[in-house]
């Protein structure tokens, strides 16, 4: 594999997807910093409030006695509508640079390249993860500006690592997308799929924290390893395990790619 070729992908990919850490960061981000500023305001009865949440609701959404910045943000941003934006968008990063492009009819003009396929699936892949990176650094850094201006006491530390701990759930899903993609060229296929599994990943394991009956569930999802980093910090072998299941996936995508037969 070149290195020179799949930085070549990358780069086609990330022009692509240029606009994206604005197009995503800045609503995910713009919410965050709302939850953050009108924190100050309900502090005194975050409390009183979360100690008459159902314990099963509070183990399901992560929802400590929100006594802090980072439990509520964590709350309310970080257990669910993050993680979940995240994960769809690279499920739809590599579906625009794959099974999307193969459809147009673009993929011919690349493969007629000294381009191989598994380097054109690197580096879809290698873009998709700067490209998110970039999205969760918008989202932080609104957060910790909004923290700023109305002195909400969010550490930059916790929100560091909470942002960070979303990463790696990205790369999985987006390995997922990258195995179906390199079985299949049907883009809205790829998408229903991959969307699905995200989905259904984490009903599965809401459903195995608030049921011990249907605690068996968990071991199916990827959120059992997502944890609640900004307010626990980051687990280190959960972050290396998910990322390298979904740089698994997508080398495993490469070869389905390679093998099949092109729409061109």
């Amino acid at each position: 594999m070149s290195g020179a070729a799949v930085i070549a992908a990358a780069r086609e990919a990330l022009r692509r997807n240029r606009r994206a850490p604005l197009t995503w960061g800045l609503p995910l981000g713009g919410l965050a910093a709302l939850i953050v500023a009108i924190y100050p305001s309900m502090a005194d009865n975050l409390t009183t409030l979360a100690r008459e949440y159902p314990e099963a609701l509070r183990e399901a959404f992560n929802v400590g006695d929100l006594s802090t910045p980072e439990e509520f943000l964590n709350a309310e941003m970080f257990s669910l509508i993050v993680p979940l934006a995240v994960g769809y968008f690279m499920i739809r990063s590599i579906v625009s640079a794959l099974p999307a492009a193969e459809e147009a009819g673009e993929l011919d003009v690349v493969l007629a390249t000294p381009v191989e396929r598994r380097e054109l699936v690197a580096g879809a892949f290698l873009a998709s993860l700067l490209t998110s990176a970039a999205v969760l650094l918008v989202v932080l850094a609104l957060t910790l500006l909004a923290s700023l201006i109305v002195d909400a006491g969010l550490g930059a530390g916790a929100a560091l690592a909470g942002a960070a701990e979303v990463w790696p759930l990205g790369v999985f899903f987006g390995g997922v997308a990258a195995l179906i993609a390199g079985l299949t060229g049907r883009a809205t296929l790829v998408t229903a799929l991959s969307g699905g599994i995200l989905v259904a990943m984490y009903v599965f394991d809401l459903a195995g924290k608030m049921a011990d009956d249907f605690s068996f569930l968990r071991h199916f999802s990827a959120f059992r390893l997502y944890g609640q980093a900004m307010v626990d910090g980051i687990d280190p072998p959960a972050f290396i395990g998910l990322a390298l299941a979904g740089l698994l996936l997508a080398a495993v995508g490469a070869v389905a790619f390679e093998r099949r037969d092109v729409s061109v």
